[in-house]
């Protein structure tokens, strides 16, 4: 979702989302949100005051359509994620 670009740019891309994606949020457009339409909505990553996010969100207007919670650090993976000390 997140990568660096060797100028230290950094690219965020934006995921399209389909029904099936909100369908299995248990989000209705038609119903939770009407006059949406899925073409305008985008899955990314945000930081705010809780922590990491990762929201769906209308392009056109930015109404928060889901929003949650991601990885403690967010698009930073630390090599030691996943080893088992046991």
């Amino acid at each position: 979702m997140v990568s660096a670009i060797a100028d230290d740019t950094i690219v965020q891309s934006r995921e399209a989302v389909t029904v099936d994606d909100l369908a299995k949020l248990g989000i209705d457009l038609g119903r939770d949100f009407p006059g949406e339409n899925v073409s305008e909505l985008r899955r990314y990553p945000v930081l705010s005051e809780g922590g990491w996010f990762i929201v769906i969100k209308n392009q056109r207007t930015l109404e928060t359509i889901s929003r949650q919670p991601w990885r403690r650090l967010g698009p930073i993976t630390l090599r030691s994620e996943g080893l088992d000390l046991n």
